[in-house]
């Protein structure tokens, strides 16, 4: 007699399924469903939402038909009925540098309600959801964790590393030297032209690139299955293997309570400080981490980015584009450098451990596989991701500052800081928009040594945009880089360089002290002593008791500006959004 694929207690029958009791409380279900071609047999099978942001937004999903096939045909085979549905997302790139950047953030949530509304507004059992980037994997996983459905996160993987290693995030500076007359209009196209030459998320650490690591980190997506180069066929075969996945996770009812547990979310933010992960992940943490009931918070980051070093020798603070992290072995590899810190009994969607997946991936031919790449050209593992003992640097990329400037806090990718800006005091040069500062940055009125501040740019002010322009400027000019911060209530780039100080907390249209500061005061960022503090006035260093006072008498006189948007979605994104420190997230 052979044994069962499962103990019977674990079994689920189709007829204790979700699907199969909604259709003896809804007779035109199964009416519409034939309908749509099913068959009677279709009916009574497990019922799966195949969930993309598949779309013609942006290379990291325009390649995701193929793979929703895939997925498809392995829910097939394991006998479920799979659901196609689409919410595409827009993209961070496509959107910088204009007014539709101020929807990327809250886009996030809107994407999270219309997938509940596809998961639980029709009668489905299970759900896999196949995503890549800024905002549709942390909405996509807020989702999962939302209608807490059997579940499965798909990475929808990275693009191939471009001609002379020219990123599509080098458009920046490029785009400013032409403006500047520094460099021929011919060169900008040039690199356009090679920057994006696959589909798949751009090739550097940016925000994209560390969603897919904390999908795997958490224990939804498959083994390995982060930054896989999107070109190759071992996409397709993980995308399958999903579909078939999920049958088993349903027919054992794990959900995603159950493996998203405060232990899994260490585990991710573990992974984050070994990557070097975007900043952007302080929003998106706390803000899954509410959905199943836990108070996961920026000062986890920080703590945990003093215990675990960066590893990751990936771009933009590194050298290699992320393509090559995965051929080095990926989230797996990285685990296996930093395992004595890691919960190895967490949970996961293969069923397993993090522990178990670890061992069976250490025994078996995926680092064989992968590292062959890295054969090809030539470069041994350790010069893509470190062992312990020779970290990039003893912290992970990580630093929560607070202060009189900050009281609810703020957050700067001090990996990507030059050392001597660790520690500064500096003018302050003020503006209330992001277009204002560029125009200054570009007209070069902005000197070294300055702190540039724009504020009004928070989640209630104007949905809480990426400040990439600025920062790209500023690390792309050779007189600025080493000497000028920013620090904003709005947001910055995973692939921002340089010393940017952004989520700051309280925002400006809520009276957060940055709305109080005036041209020429003295602002001071203190990485070591994770400090962001008004210091001083045009006249010089004052004292804190004397700070306080002139806080005080400035907010007395201080009224907050107009409402920027009144309507629509950013419109009830400025009445209703959470603070950054929580997760910004439409409430």
């Amino acid at each position: 007699m052979t044994a069962p694929d499962a103990p019977a207690a674990r079994r689920t029958p189709h007829a204790a399924l979700r699907s199969q009791r909604l259709r003896q409380v809804n007779h035109q279900g199964d009416a519409l469903r034939l309908g749509m071609n099913w068959t009677e047999e279709d009916l009574g099978k497990p019922q799966v939402l195949v969930e993309s942001a598949y779309g013609m937004g942006h290379p990291g999903t325009f390649h995701f038909r193929p793979l929703i096939e895939e997925i498809s045909n392995g829910v097939f085979e394991a006998g479920g009925k799979p659901g196609v549905f689409y919410t595409s997302d827009i993209c961070d790139g496509v959107a910088q540098a204009h007014s539709g950047m101020s929807y990327s953030l809250v886009s996030r949530d809107v994407m999270a309600a219309l997938v509940e509304i596809h998961a639980l507004g029709h009668p489905h059992d299970g759900m896999v959801c196949l995503s890549g980037n800024d905002k549709s994997v942390p909405a996509h996983l807020i989702a999962i964790a939302r209608c807490d459905l059997p579940a499965i996160h798909v990475p929808g993987g990275t693009q191939l590393n471009a001609p002379h290693s020219v990123t599509s995030d080098h458009m920046w500076g490029m785009g400013a030297a032409v403006e500047r007359g520094e460099l021929d209009h011919e060169e900008l196209e040039r690199g356009q032209h090679g920057a994006c030459p696959t589909c798949g998320a751009c090739q550097f650490m940016g925000s994209a690139s560390t969603n897919q690591v904390l999908a795997e980190a958490l224990g939804l997506a498959l083994p390995g299955t982060a930054l896989i180069p999107a070109p190759l066929t071992r996409h397709l075969r993980v995308a399958r293997q999903a579909g078939k996945q999920i049958l088993k996770l349903i027919e054992a009812d794990l959900r995603p309570s159950k493996i998203l547990t405060r232990a899994a979310f260490e585990n991710a933010i573990m992974l984050h400080a070994a990557v070097g992960g975007s900043t952007n992940s302080l929003l998106h943490l706390p803000a899954l981490a509410r959905e199943v009931g836990l108070d996961v918070t920026i000062d986890d980051f920080d703590r945990i980015h003093r215990e675990i070093p960066v590893l990751a020798n990936a771009k933009t603070t590194g050298r290699y584009p992320v393509e090559y992290l995965w051929y080095a072995g990926g989230v797996p590899a990285v685990m296996l450098e930093i395992k004595d810190r890691l919960h190895l009994d967490c949970l996961t969607v293969t069923g397993k451990t993090l522990g178990e997946n670890l061992d069976e991936i250490a025994r078996g031919g995926f680092f064989y596989e992968t590292r062959g790449y890295l054969a090809n050209v030539r470069l041994d593992r350790r010069e893509i991701i470190r062992p312990r003992d020779d970290a990039f640097g003893p912290e992970g990329g990580i630093a929560v500052l607070r202060g009189n400037l900050a009281p609810g806090g703020a957050a700067i990718k001090h990996f990507s800081v030059p050392k001597e800006m660790h520690v500064h005091v500096g003018p302050a040069r003020v503006f209330d928009t992001e277009d204002a500062a560029v125009q200054a940055l570009l007209d070069r009125v902005v000197q070294p040594g300055d702190v540039v501040v724009i504020r009004y740019e928070g989640p209630k002010a104007n949905g809480m945009p990426e400040m990439y322009y600025a920062t790209a400027i500023i690390a792309a000019s050779k007189e600025l880089t080493a000497t000028c911060a920013v620090v904003t209530d709005g947001r910055y780039s995973g692939a921002a360089k340089g010393p940017a100080v952004g989520h700051v907390t309280p925002e400006a249209l809520d009276g957060g002290p940055i709305a109080l500061i005036e041209e020429g005061d003295l602002i001071e960022i203190n990485v070591p002593e994770r400090r962001l503090a008004l210091v001083g006035t045009a006249a010089g260093r004052i004292g804190p008791a004397e700070v306080d006072l002139l806080l005080a008498d400035r907010r007395a006189r201080w009224t907050p500006p107009p409402p920027r948007h009144a309507r629509g979605i950013l419109g009830l994104y400025a009445k209703i959004a959470a603070s950054p420190t929580e997760g910004a997230y439409l409430a």
